[in-house]
């Protein structure tokens, strides 16, 4: 499992919106899921801070 995901494009972040959005529908998440969905946030925000 990765790190740390870097988003460089406004279509990396709009997918990787939509995947954290559609991991959240699960009905049961495990550990590895909520470590998924707190890295894909970061990534976000720090896609967001960086250019929007």
């Amino acid at each position: 499992m990765p790190q740390e995901i870097v988003i460089k494009t406004e279509k990396q972040y709009e997918d990787n919106m939509i995947a954290v959005f559609e991991l959240q529908e699960k009905e049961e998440l495990t550990a590895d899921d909520l470590k998924q969905i707190e890295l894909m946030l970061k990534a976000g925000e720090k896609y967001e801070a960086d250019h929007l």
